[in-house]
């Protein structure tokens, strides 16, 4: 920032003043009041002070001050580039590994009409803090609400026996897209409200979502972030994905070039687990790496997301072992609910050709060469049941004759 030179022009008097006691132009008069003033009012005795330097006179000739450094700008303020999550990586399946394998079964999703997709998708967004989501318009008891799903709508929902105890399977929630700075959206296209259990920033969430609404979610943390979600008669599991640019108010326009969207999570197909606590081997469809956290207990410090509904801890292991990961501990309602040794996969895997779909009927047959099947059976037990009649008639005939001819 640069000043321009200015121009100060110098006024004086040109006329001494001098002191009232002391020195030329004195007043015995003014002294006397001076001195009065300084008795009354316990001043400073300037009676005697000596006169003042006369001020130059008043000049036209401009008087240059020098033109001050220029400032430098301040640095405009950049957002640094979301720092990728370090995960483990899922290695490929090894040569060998089993095949003959129980294959967990994906989990149902959630049906809404076509037309309320669509309507809900293209809804206005509410601009949401995944850290500080606003209150919901009454209060809630988000476990009491699961507790209703379950105990009476359970049309919506699976619940499998797995380590001694029931455990409640959702339906997907695959209800989520994200806008052009990557921030989640979530969309609500059924008839009532929802409410999305989730942990962000190191404790749990809850955010409403009205029917037919929905949200976009401020999400500037790289991570993945599972959640349940829990409606009056609906329960389901899904996730969501952090590390977008989070955009001031009123700002228009793509994000800045120095912002680099982070790689959406690793989907690894067909992975196959070692459940320990059954010694069973299973293969899950759909698994993705959720963080590692080395304050859990050796061979339960990776997280994985399965089939994006199943929350599972245990770790990554060399696939010449012949499975990929091993599973110590799993929760079916993400953020939420009971866990279980890994049993809960055992349950839901089925062997052989029952996860294939189911074939086809053979195209039905005409009637009619049943029935002549059937009438030339019939044709020919008649002519052999006859041809024997005959025979036994010809028998008699003949035992007949020999008898006369005796007599």
């Amino acid at each position: 920032m640069a000043f321009a030179p200015s121009v100060v022009l110098a006024a004086a008097t040109g006329v001494a003043q001098a002191s009232p006691c002391a020195g030329e132009g004195s007043n015995p008069v003014s002294c006397q009041h001076c001195l009065f003033y300084v008795n009354a009012y316990h001043t400073a005795n300037v009676c005697n002070a000596p006169a003042p330097r006369p001020a130059p006179a008043p000049t036209s000739t401009p008087v240059y001050i020098p033109e001050p450094p220029p400032l430098p700008l301040p640095p405009s303020p950049t957002r640094p580039a979301p720092t990728p999550v370090q995960t483990p990586k899922i290695n490929p399946q090894a040569p060998g590994a089993p095949r003959n394998v129980g294959v967990v079964v994906p989990p149902k999703k959630l049906d809404a009409p076509p037309q309320a997709v669509a309507a809900a998708k293209a809804a206005p967004a509410a601009r949401l803090n995944p850290a500080d989501p606003p209150k919901p318009p009454t209060s809630t008891d988000f476990n009491q609400q699961v507790q209703n799903v379950i105990s009476a709508h359970s049309e919506n929902i699976d619940q499998i026996r797995a380590d001694n105890k029931v455990l409640v399977r959702p339906r997907h929630w695959d209800f989520v897209d994200y806008d052009e700075y990557h921030r989640p959206t979530l969309y609500n296209p059924l008839s009532q409200a929802m409410t999305f259990r989730y942990s962000y920033d190191g404790a749990s969430r809850d955010a409403y979502l009205p029917a037919g609404g929905r949200i976009v979610l401020d999400a500037g943390t790289v991570g993945l972030v599972p959640f349940t979600v829990v409606g009056e008669s609906y329960l389901a599991a899904g996730s969501f994905y952090g590390g977008a640019f989070v955009p001031p108010p009123n700002f228009a326009g793509p994000p800045p070039p120095e912002y680099a969207a982070p790689a959406p999570p690793t989907l690894y197909q067909n992975v196959l687990a070692d459940v320990p606590a059954d010694n069973q081997i299973v293969q899950v469809g759909q698994v993705a790496v959720v963080g590692r956290d080395e304050s859990q207990p050796v061979g339960s410090q990776d997280s994985f997301l399965l089939d994006d509904t199943t929350v599972a801890w245990g770790q990554v292991v060399d696939p010449t072992s012949g499975v990929q990961i091993r599973v110590s501990k799993t929760q079916s309602l993400p953020g939420f609910g009971p866990t279980d040794n890994g049993d809960f996969l055992v349950a839901l895997a089925v062997r052989g050709d029952q996860t294939q779909p189911a074939q086809p009927a053979p195209p039905a047959q005409p009637w009619w060469p049943w029935a002549v099947r059937y009438g030339l059976l019939v044709l020919a037990v008649v002519v052999i049941a006859g041809l024997l009649n005959r025979r036994a008639k010809n028998d008699d005939a003949g035992k007949e004759s020999a008898t006369e001819s005796r007599h």
